[in-house]
């Protein structure tokens, strides 16, 4: 099991019909959290990044997760480069060979999400949470998103993001979503 949380209530969190929360998230799975701004999708990783507790109920997840938020946390004076021999175990087959060379900094905000999320997709780790993964990102960069997910759920990792709209994510393979909208 990655993630399971049952009897989950949070003030804010503003679904109360809904309310308790059952909800569980499996190898090879992803668990998209939707909704409008202030619904509680951001609540709802801090509540399993164990930053904030429940009013009641119970949060599992497993120990051993990567966590991308809204800010992508990389440091900005390195270069691309660097950034992956930081973070990096093992170097990999960067998609942009062409970024290596540049700091952080000077890329384009579209452009350090990307580098922020292949980062954060392939580590070592089995539970991937990811607030809002496609902020900045135009329609290549998501197309590029959704196959490294893809590729990420194939591996049996568990992936599980806040997102505004569920009806943009259906190239994911295995999705589950959790509407907080209209609530």
């Amino acid at each position: 099991m990655s993630m399971q949380v049952s009897g989950l209530v949070h003030p804010y969190i503003r679904i109360s019909g809904l309310f308790p929360i059952d909800i569980s998230a499996h190898p090879g799975t992803a668990l998209a959290i939707c909704g409008s701004n202030g619904a509680g999708k951001t609540t709802f990783l801090k509540l399993l990044l164990k930053e904030i507790e429940p009013k009641k109920g119970i949060v599992h997840v497993d120990a051993h997760f990567a966590y991308l938020g809204i800010k992508n946390a990389l440091k900005p004076q390195l270069t691309v480069q660097q950034q992956l021999s930081y973070f990096m175990s093992t170097q990999l087959d960067f998609p942009w060979p062409e970024f290596l060379q540049i700091v952080y900094k000077d890329l384009s905000t579209g452009q350090q999400r990307l580098v922020a999320l292949w980062l954060t997709l392939h580590n070592s780790k089995s539970l991937i949470l990811l607030d809002e993964p496609f902020l900045h990102l135009d329609a290549r960069g998501c197309s590029q998103a959704y196959m490294w997910i893809n590729t990420q759920l194939n591996l049996k990792k568990t992936i599980i993001f806040t997102h505004h709209c569920s009806e943009e994510l259906h190239e994911i393979e295995s999705l589950q979503v959790f509407d907080l909208n209209g609530y």
